[in-house]
């Protein structure tokens, strides 16, 4: 389902006061909830992820246990094992 380009939104008193409470210097009402969308996105990736949690620990898959997929280089790039993809490492100007 896609959503309109616009979306009207008719506070109640409670939801004003919730916005105004909420808002930050310069934003406005838009970015206001827009912030409270991101927050309810986040909040429903972290119910999902605890869920999957669960459900690993439940099924006793315990990844600890696997051996390492990527090992380091001499020179302290990533290489991912039987691949031949070396990662390079992120190196600060100067070093």
């Amino acid at each position: 389902m896609s959503t309109p380009s616009t979306v009207g939104f008719r506070p109640t008193d409670d939801d004003s006061r919730i916005i105004d409470s909420l808002r930050r210097e310069g934003e406005s009402n838009s970015d206001v909830l827009r912030r409270g969308l991101r927050a309810l996105e986040r909040v429903e990736w972290e119910q999902q992820a605890r869920a999957d949690m669960a459900r690993l620990a439940n099924e006793g898959e315990d990844l600890s246990q696997l051996p390492d997929e990527w090992e380091y280089t001499e020179d302290g790039d990533i290489r991912i094992i039987d691949t031949g993809i070396v990662v390079p490492a992120h190196r600060e100007a100067g070093r």
